[in-house]
């Protein structure tokens, strides 16, 4: 139970940090005046840092994956056997559904 308490503590006090640093400068308190509801304050703001990372993260996976789609869809389609054969014009060979 301790090691837990410990590790919720110390998990608050580095989002409080990184939600210090993300907080504009002029916005910062020293850390002696700090009080509960600020200290709530800035874990939410750290957490909020970590959640925006994410949503960006995804943002521009997406857009990257996007790109490579595009250029694929772009190129010729290709089928198992090899790159896609032009249908057929022998008029002995039977039609095809393609």
């Amino acid at each position: 139970m301790t090691q837990l308490l410990l590790f919720v503590l110390l998990a608050c006090v580095l989002l409080a940090a990184i939600g210090q640093t993300a907080t504009p400068r002029w916005q910062r308190l020293p850390l002696r005046r700090w009080t509960p509801v600020h200290v709530a304050d800035l874990v939410a703001r750290g957490v909020r840092v970590f959640s925006d990372a994410g949503k960006e993260r995804l943002r521009r996976q997406n857009l990257a994956r996007e790109e490579v789609e595009g250029r694929r869809s772009d190129e010729t389609p290709e089928t198992p056997e090899g790159p896609a054969a032009p249908p057929s014009t022998d008029p002995g060979d039977p039609p095809s559904d393609r």
